[in-house]
């Protein structure tokens, strides 16, 4: 089986859960080729909408989230644009995969399968295609809200978020350690604007090591390894699978990809000041199942996290739910394999 993944740079998570997904489904004998959305529709301007969404809109959640909002509502059926029909023909797919929400406001009518993977834990109108074969839910609450939209439960299936294979390998783990293990990241973009007020709030802390990832943003790197040459920093990684499975708690602002790789590490999850809309639905989804701690201010962010760490019992309990959590998320996706198209010799 040929399949046809189709993504978009908008933020690392659309294009790691393609990466995921294409892992999956050459492990499984189909060949796969992943395409950029946005570069095959826009060649020219792609170039330039890139940057602007990294270096300004991510920058300031309001203009994010009033942008986001043109993606959500009601949908109005396009023309197949001739470029993705003239890739359909060249790639001859048999069925097609969208880790996006706006692939299928693109799309069109086609007449192979087209499946939309969700890649949150909440699911909007702007996720929605009418001509879907199916809807890869992260959880039961995603397929939940997905029948409030009047999808056809028969359409929705529980899988998770997809992550890459290496999460399928680690170690659980059964106990929280005395020292603290703390990992910080900001994403690909490497975004960290409370950075410097939790670091400098954590300095005084003996019992604490702290690993910071800023993905491409080498001017970070350069700033933390001459301000604090106490904690590792490290650039954009491979491996942060690794990087997950040796921390006790994860400090991020909290995308879909990045919860479902903690939940995959059973690192319990410390939300910092989600503002987008996406990061609150997923904070949301942490304080509701108890697998970490939302920070809603990031003045409060030391003191919040302080007290944590101080508190033994419930670092054990949030470790023991995200173990449940991720337990639960194997057997759906067990058994969503089982009944999906695409896992079929």
């Amino acid at each position: 089986m040929k399949i046809w993944i189709l993504t978009s740079g908008f933020g690392s998570g659309h294009s790691s859960a393609a990466k995921a997904l294409e892992e999956e489904f050459q492990s499984k004998g189909h060949t796969v080729v992943v395409s950029d959305i946005v570069q095959l529709l826009y060649p020219k301007t792609a170039k330039l909408i890139y940057p602007v969404f990294s270096r300004v809109i991510c920058r300031h959640s309001w203009l994010y989230n009033t942008l986001n909002q043109f993606g959500r509502g009601a949908y109005h059926d396009p023309k197949t644009p001739f470029s993705l029909k003239k890739e359909l023909v060249r790639i001859d797919p048999d069925m097609i995969v969208t880790t996006w929400s706006g692939c299928g406001r693109k799309l069109g009518q086609l007449n192979i399968p087209v499946h939309i993977c969700i890649t949150d834990v909440g699911v909007h109108t702007g996720w929605l295609y009418p001509y879907a074969e199916s809807y890869w839910a992260a959880t039961i609450e995603v397929s939940e809200q997905l029948a409030n939209l009047g999808i056809s439960p028969a359409k929705i299936h529980i899988r998770g978020i997809p992550v890459r294979k290496e999460f399928n390998y680690l170690p659980e783990k059964t106990t929280m350690r005395k020292t603290k293990h703390l990992l910080i990241m900001g994403g690909g973009l490497g975004i960290i604007p409370w950075l410097d007020v939790l670091l400098q709030g954590l300095a005084d802390l003996s019992n604490v090591k702290i690993t910071v990832v800023v993905g491409k943003n080498q001017q970070l790197y350069q700033k933390l390894t001459q301000k604090y040459p106490d904690i590792q920093a490290v650039g954009f990684v491979n491996n942060i699978a690794h990087y997950l499975s040796q921390a006790d708690f994860l400090i991020s602002k909290p995308g879909g990809i990045s919860l479902f790789e903690s939940i995959y590490a059973t690192t319990p999850y410390i939300a910092i000041c989600p503002t987008y809309e996406h990061e609150l639905e997923n904070a949301a989804f942490i304080e509701k199942k108890e697998i970490g701690m939302v920070v809603h201010h990031c003045e409060d962010s030391c003191r919040q996290i302080k007290e944590l760490l101080a508190d033994e019992q419930r670092c054990c309990t949030y470790l023991a739910n995200m173990m449940q959590l991720k337990h639960d998320i194997e057997e759906n996706r067990k058994s969503f394999e089982r009944v999906n198209v695409a896992y079929a010799d």
